[in-house]
């Protein structure tokens, strides 16, 4: 059996495993393993070794509500058909979460 992992690829920004609701669309897209490092990061650094165990234990709440929202109760019942393409509901732009704008240099 192949072990995949999922990473964010170059053009994702980095840190993007932060919501229950990424690490069932990573696992519903072939990932045996995610990533959470980032997550960890901050809950160490917001409440020791007790934010870490609260982070988790939001995580799995996350995880749990967003398969319930899919009708499954578990990994192994999710497939790729779970996903489908949005559109965005707005355009990316300075204010957004993550700009991924080609902006031209400045000109005087």
């Amino acid at each position: 059996m192949a072990l995949t992992i999922s990473v964010p690829r170059q053009n994702e920004p980095y840190g993007w495993f932060c919501r229950g609701a990424d690490i069932v669309k990573a696992i519903a897209s072939g990932a045996d393993l995610v990533g959470i490092g980032r997550l960890q990061c901050w809950a160490l650094a917001a409440g020791g070794e007790d934010g870490i165990v609260r982070m988790l234990e939001l995580l799995e709440d996350e995880v749990i509500r967003c398969l319930g929202l899919l009708g499954v109760t578990s990994f192994r019942e999710l497939d790729k058909s779970y996903l489908h393409q949005a559109t965005a509901t707005n355009l990316p732009g300075v204010f957004s979460a993550f700009p991924l704008l080609d902006i031209e240099p400045y000109r005087y």
